[in-house]
């Protein structure tokens, strides 16, 4: 289930040695996002790769993270539960969207989801992925507002506030100080 490719990104890491591949498929009933992270972390490779299932409007049914942090195996299973996004064996975490943690690639969904009116903030929720200890879903607050010549995203409670630049996609080209990227639309 692969469906049709609409553009693919390759993001290179601004604050370590680091790149993502990831590329958006349509399906008949929603969209894929399906990606490759490799970084160094503290001397030690990481190598994960991840697929985001939406529905047709843009909301996230489920994600699989899997792949080696070092030596050790990756194996997650997210998914959306009515009281919010569960990993497997665990509590779900109220929100609205799921933020991977390591790739830009998670903010496809909101920013093609909502309705962002020019200056306004709108807040969003996410349960976050914590995959470097075992893995755990965390609350996270974000604000999306679009200004001209991007958007600005922050996190307060990380103290992050950065002006973002976006494809048509709605895929991440600028996050100052962490990634780069380059959009290919398919034809």
């Amino acid at each position: 289930m692969t469906g049709t490719t609409v553009a693919s990104v390759i993001w290179h890491r601004l604050d370590r040695d680091g790149t993502d591949r990831c590329r958006l498929a349509r399906l008949d009933a929603g969209w894929l996002i399906m990606g490759h992270a490799r970084w160094d972390e503290a001397g030690r490779g990481v190598a994960l790769d991840y697929a985001i299932r939406c529905d047709a409007g843009w909301s996230c049914l489920s994600a699989d993270v899997t792949g080696l942090r070092g030596e050790s195996p990756v194996a997650y299973r997210i998914t959306r539960r009515a009281e919010g996004f569960a990993l497997e064996g665990q509590d779900p975490v109220s929100a609205c969207d799921l933020d991977l943690g390591f790739t830009p690639a998670w903010m496809l969904v909101p920013l093609n989801r909502l309705d962002l009116p020019e200056a306004r903030p709108r807040p969003i929720e996410t349960a976050r992925l914590h995959a470097a200890d075992g893995g755990r879903l965390e609350p996270l607050g974000h604000s999306f507002c679009r200004v001209r010549g991007g958007m600005d995203h922050a996190i307060p409670a990380l103290g992050r506030d950065a002006r973002i630049a976006l494809h048509e996609t709605g895929f991440v080209t600028q996050d100052p100080g962490l990634w780069h990227g380059a959009v290919t639309l398919e034809s």
